[in-house]
C-alpha cells in the first residue's frame, strides 16, 4: 500500500511507489511484508486500496454497458492511459464509484486532477476504442463519513454533465437490507486493472489489459473478512461498511478501485452489492478483497439521496 502525506502518487497506475513500511496494497504498489499494523492507520479500518482483476477471463463487447472508466485528461495521450478508476452507471445521470477514486478531483488549488479535466465513460468494453458514452462532470459527491485513514464509508456519487438514456443502469441492493450476503454465493467483479497477482510481501509486476476483464468470486463471512484482516490484535475491516470476497487466484487489483461487485438479477439485469475498496496484494494467499457494503443504511441512503430518491427508513 502507498503510504504518506504525499497522496498523488497513488491515483494514476504510472505513479511512483512510495517506499513505506506498509503491509496492505495500494493502488498502485505493493508494501513490504510485515505483520504489524500499517503505521498512521486506524484499526477497524482499511488502509489504502487495492483494485484489480486477477485470474479473470476477457468481457465480450457490450456484456456490461454499466461499467464506467474514469479518466483523467492529463494523465495520457489515450483514454488507456488516462483510465485510473471504474464505476458503475446507476441511473442516467449518475455514476457509482469509490472515494477514494475522486477525493482528490476538484477546483481548489491542492487538488490534483481539476473537474473539468475529469471524464467518465460508460458502455466501453476495450479503452483505446470510442465505443461507448463520454461525459464531462458536474458534481461528485463523496459520503460524508469517508475517512482515508480507516477506509471506512468508501463511497461517491458522480452526476453527470448530460444523461446516459440508451444504457441500463445497474440495480442497487436495498439499504438495511443483507438478504444477498450469504457466505459462498458467487459475484463478479469487472475492470482494466493489473491482471498479475501481488503478493502480500512485494510487487508482482503490471499487466494493465485493454479489453475488460471479469473475475468470479465467493463472498466471505463477515467473521473470515474479519479474521483475515485482523493482525497482532488489530482489525482492519469494518463490519458495517465493508464486505470481503476472493478466492485462490482470483481477485480485483490495482485500476479496478470503484468498479462494482455484482451478479444477474432475479427481475432481470444485474445488482450491485459492493464497491471495489482495498486489500493486501491481489489474490494474495489468505488475504481476500475488500469491497465497499452498499447494504449498509447510511452507504446505501445517501446514495439514494444523491440520485434525488427517497431514502430508506
Amino acid at each position: 500500500m502507498f503510504k504518506g502525506s504525499d497522496r498523488r502518487a497513488r491515483r494514476t497506475r504510472w505513479g511512483a511507489t512510495l517506499a513505506v513500511s506498509t503491509l496492505v496494497l495500494g493502488i498502485f504498489g505493493a508494501a513490504p511484508a510485515a505483520a504489524v499494523a500499517p503505521e498512521g492507520l486506524q484499526a477497524e479500518g482499511g488502509p489504502l486500496p487495492a483494485p484489480r482483476i486477477v485470474g479473470g477471463t476477457a468481457v465480450p463487447n457490450g456484456k456490461y454497458k454499466f461499467q464506467a472508466a474514469l479518466l483523467g485528461v492529463p494523465f495520457g495521450s489515450d483514454d488507456y492511459q488516462r483510465q485510473f478508476c471504474g464505476g458503475s452507471l446507476i441511473s442516467p445521470w449518475h455514476v457509482l464509484t469509490a472515494a477514494h477514486c475522486v477525493d482528490f478531483i476538484g477546483d481548489d488549488s491542492d487538488d490534483i486532477l481539476a473537474l473539468e479535466d475529469f471524464r467518465v465513460v460508460v458502455g466501453r468494453t476495450v479503452l483505446q476504442w470510442g465505443n461507448g458514452v463520454r461525459r464531462s462532470v458536474d458534481r461528485i459527491d463523496i459520503h460524508p463519513d469517508w475517512d482515508p485513514d480507516t477506509f471506512k464509508f468508501d463511497a461517491a456519487v458522480i452526476t453527470l454533465a448530460a444523461p446516459v438514456y440508451l444504457i441500463k443502469p445497474v440495480k442497487l441492493v436495498t439499504p438495511g437490507t443483507d438478504a444477498l450476503e450469504r457466505p459462498g454465493t458467487e459475484w463478479v467483479a469487472s475492470g482494466w486493472g493489473n491482471t498479475l497477482a501481488q503478493p502480500a510481501g512485494g510487487t508482482g509486476g503490471t499487466n494493465y489489459p485493454h479489453r475488460m476483464r471479469e473475475v468470479t468470486l465467493s463472498l466471505l463471512s463477515a467473521t473470515e473478512c474479519l479474521n483475515a484482516y485482523t493482525i497482532e490484535g488489530d482489525t482492519y475491516t469494518h463490519k458495517a461498511t465493508m464486505l470481503c470476497a476472493g478466492r485462490t487466484g482470483k481477485d480485483t487489483c490495482q485500476g479496478d478501485s470503484g468498479g462494482p461487485l455484482f451478479q444477474k438479477a432475479v427481475t432481470g439485469g444485474y445488482i450491485q452489492l459492493g464497491v471495489t475498496s482495498w486489500g493486501i496484494g491481489c489474490a494474495a494467499t489468505g488475504y481476500p478483497g475488500v469491497y465497499t457494503r452498499l447494504s449498509n443504511r447510511s452507504i446505501g441512503n445517501f446514495i439514494l439521496e444523491q440520485m434525488g430518491e427517497v431514502p430508506v427508513q
